[in-house]
């Protein structure tokens, strides 16, 4: 049987928060049976995990060995990650279907680093994602990319050399989005007289 283990210690340090991360992504629905576990997938330079809960999707890259196919999450604690290869004939969902068009003129793309500014910049744009949904570390450096066509209802991409993440936005009725607005407004203005206070100092 295939295993796939990552202990949290000073050599995997980076590696064990990205795994934890796309493990954060898989369903935690049991109705839901095949997307509360993960896709292993073989690349050039090792593997990549691919976890979804039909709201988000992750894929990273590691570089390590093991059989593709589908995986089971044994552990995933503080401490350890632990994978095992599952015995099920099940079929994953085909979640490149779900990455949106990264590139050209109907695309945002912005750069950054972490979940905060994920957060800002999308919702600068118009499109308000749930922050429980946007499984990235506060150091990890990405490339935001948001439809400019509809995209309070278009999927986000974040992408960086290693991370692929896929997140739908919260649909808001009205009131809220007027309410979410007007905060944005008022921080907006309360920069530019901070600013212009700076520049008549």
């Amino acid at each position: 049987m295939n295993t796939i283990e990552l202990n949290n210690d000073k050599y995997n340090r980076a590696d064990f928060a990205r795994m934890k991360s796309v493990l954060a992504c898989a369903s935690k629905d049991s109705t839901r049976h095949v997307i509360t576990k993960v896709l292993v997938e073989n690349n050039e330079d090792g593997i990549t995990i691919i976890a979804t809960d039909g709201k988000r999707m992750r894929s990273d890259r590691f570089s390590l060995e093991a059989g593709p196919g589908i995986y089971d999450i044994k552990a995933c604690t503080a401490k350890t990650v632990f994978l095992t290869q599952c015995q099920e004939e099940l079929i994953f969902p085909s979640y490149r279907q779900v990455i949106p068009i990264s590139s050209g003129a109907g695309v945002y793309t912005l750069e950054g680093v972490g979940k905060q500014f994920v957060l800002w910049a999308t919702a600068g744009l118009g499109c308000w994602v749930d922050p429980k949904l946007v499984e990235l570390g506060d150091d990890e450096a990405v490339t935001l990319h948001i439809q400019k066509i509809d995209p309070k209802r278009s999927p986000v991409l974040v992408t960086n050399e290693t991370t692929t993440l896929v997140v739908m936005p919260m649909m808001l009725d009205h009131y809220w989005i007027q309410q979410i607005e007007a905060i944005q407004t008022e921080r907006v203005m309360q920069a530019m007289k901070e600013k212009e206070d700076r520049i008549a100092a």
